[in-house]
């Protein structure tokens, strides 16, 4: 197979061809490998490489596997992948041993027939709205190299948009999922909490903020992996929301009349840039066009609550690098963890168990309120972002240069709008819905309740039918060919 060949297929295209027996598996693997070889060294997407392990089971896959030998990168975050190494991008955990046996998400993707080729960059334990780790360098942004591809899933993004694979691993404990798909002009769902397992040695990873999926470059793709992967899991002591109809045919089903919110000002007060708060607003003008109830969303008072997420989001970090402590054999030196890393170990230790409960609570507190403003609409339009993507190094959590204050002001006047929906546990979905004057992607974004993924997957299909954002993919992966 042909690179320009392939790259004009997702998934589910590509799973087509084998199934059909035009395309053999490990000629996917071929075509993807030699994708990576060739733009890896300017993206800097892919940090770790299994290709031989992948050929191996591209050989062997069944070719009625839902997707026999499509090509696949996890993130090297949260997931255990046998044969491969899990360091969150830390140079502490450089010299750990690959994994032995596959996480149970991990051995999802492997039942489903992906071929993992390896791992993708993110920042050091993900902690970052940007991809720029000491330890594994920048990776940059397909559409503008100047510019980063968002974070924590900067690499994933970086590694589909280029068309190195369909598909790639993310997870989202902030938006991680969904800030680099709005940069690179992607599909980036995030699940409701407890649909897709996590683990293998914690179920609430970043304290129950966080969820797995993938970014893609279609929604067929996104419902696809989730019917793959979403279901119990005996590890797991998060709920499961059962019993569900299968999330592609959610695809195919007609879009009923919405009542839909639109709230172009973020929890914390910030407000987009022009371009980007236009490009929501004209989607808002076409769903009221389309004969959708729209309206202004007003956010229920009290809930933005920085301090408490800072609480939960480092004392996990923190609680993360103790653990694996005994692995290391040792504590991590200090120039092997990031300012940011530092900073969350320095506060950590600071705030009490009692401290973290009351952050939990408020958590809770929050995800009620939310619950009760979303009686009154049944999806909420938002932006994504409130900007195009920062040039790489713009913000600064990994040098003797890093301050706290500037670093937040700067990572949250980015990515406002996201997190919010971690602390609910809703699903939330960023579709490249806009294009700026320099043709960038913008990213418009999606909320439903909790347990209504498959609403917003029939509402993303039919924007994809009706404003499709695939030839503009191709057009990128088609230059950087050459």
């Amino acid at each position: 197979m042909r690179a320009d060949e392939y790259i004009s297929y997702d998934a589910a295209g590509l799973a087509e061809l084998v199934q059909q027996g035009e395309v053999a598996p490990v000629e996917l693997v071929e075509a993807a490998i030699e994708r990576i070889e060739a733009l890896n060294g300017k993206i800097n997407a892919v940090v770790e490489r299994g290709f031989e392990a992948a050929r191996e089971a591209a050989i062997c896959v069944a070719h009625t596997k839902p997707l026999p030998g499509v090509p696949f990168l996890a993130k090297d975050m949260n997931v255990e992948v046998a044969g491969l190494h899990l360091t969150a991008s830390c140079r502490w955990l450089s010299a750990l041993p690959p994994a032995s046996i596959d996480a149970p998400l991990a051995a999802r993707w492997r039942s489903a027939g992906l071929a993992i080729l390896g791992r993708t960059n993110t920042p050091e334990w993900a902690g970052e709205f940007v991809t720029e780790p000491t330890w594994r360098g920048p990776t940059r942004n397909p559409w503008n190299l100047l510019s980063s591809p968002g974070g924590s899933s900067g690499g994933a993004a970086a590694a589909v948009a280029s068309g190195m694979v369909p598909l790639a691993h993310g997870t989202d404990s902030g938006g991680s999922i969904r800030v680099p798909a709005a940069a690179c002009g992607l599909v980036g769902l995030k699940p409701s909490r407890g649909l897709v397992p996590q683990g293998p040695h914690l179920d609430e990873l970043y304290g129950g903020l966080n969820c797995d999926h993938v970014i893609t470059r279609s929604v067929r793709d996104s419902a696809l992996l989730l019917d793959l992967t979403a279901g119990p899991e005996l590890t797991m002591r998060q709920p499961w929301y059962g019993p569900r109809e299968p999330y592609q045919r959610a695809l195919a089903v007609d879009l009923p009349r919405l009542r839909i919110g639109v709230a172009l000002r973020a929890p914390s007060g910030l407000t987009p840039i022009d371009e980007v708060g236009a490009a929501v607003e004209e989607i808002a003008q076409s769903l009221a066009r389309a004969g959708h109830a729209v309206k202004s969303f007003e956010y229920p008072p009290g809930i933005y609550i920085p301090d408490q997420l800072a609480v939960i989001g480092f004392s996990a970090t923190a609680e993360e690098i103790e653990y694996r402590e005994a692995w290391v054999g040792r504590k991590p030196a200090p120039d092997e963890i990031e300012a940011l890393t530092r900073a969350s170990m320095d506060l950590a230790q600071r705030w009490t168990a009692v401290d973290y409960v009351r952050a939990r609570r408020e958590a809770s507190r929050v995800t009620g309120a939310m619950a009760k403003a979303f009686e009154e609409i049944d999806v909420l339009l938002l932006p994504t972002t409130t900007s195009l993507p920062p040039l790489v190094g713009a913000i600064d959590g990994r040098t003797d240069a890093f301050d706290l204050t500037t670093w937040t002001t700067m990572s949250y006047g980015y990515a406002p709008y996201v997190d919010l929906f971690n602390v609910t546990g809703q699903p939330a979905i960023s579709l490249p819905l806009g294009v700026s004057r320099d043709g960038m992607p913008i990213g418009v974004q999606f909320a439903a309740p909790l347990g209504r993924d498959a609403q917003l997957l029939t509402l993303a299909a039919d924007f994809e039918r009706t404003r499709p954002w695939s030839s503009r993919l191709s057009a990128l992966q088609e230059r950087l060919l050459y």
